[in-house]
């Protein structure tokens, strides 16, 4: 099956309406808008960006974090506000191509944001 191993495998809905879900959402428009247009389970639209971010992952891990000679990297953080919060984006990127290593998010800027950080660069360095 070609779907497997994608966030279309076991999908039961067609799957240009499930690029639309996402990309939807992604876009910011709210969930009970996409429920009410498609007349869809609010669950299974919920599930979609899941669904979509674990295979996203997957890839990243597969493609981007691997050992190889990073040269010089560049990490930042990032202070967000949300709905009633704080939170901490710490992000590192291989300055030569621009290549995203990986971010970690927080409700705290301490040691332990930087800590996860520096572990997913040290996945991605050769030794």
């Amino acid at each position: 099956m070609e779907s497997r191993g994608t966030p279309f495998s076991w999908l039961q809905y067609p799957t240009a309406l499930f690029t639309i879900g996402v990309t939807l959402i992604a876009d910011g428009c709210p969930v009970q808008a996409i429920v009410a247009a498609f007349k869809l389970d609010e669950r299974t639209v919920i599930d979609w960006p899941k669904r979509t971010g674990q295979h996203c992952r997957k890839v990243h891990e597969h493609l981007v974090q691997q050992p190889c000679d990073l040269e010089h990297v560049q990490a930042d953080e990032i202070r967000i506000k949300a709905q009633g919060k704080v939170l901490w984006l710490a992000m590192a990127i291989m300055v030569r191509t621009r290549l995203w290593l990986g971010s970690v998010i927080s409700t705290r800027r301490d040691e332990q944001l930087i800590a996860r950080l520096i572990g997913i660069v040290r996945t991605c360095t050769l030794p």
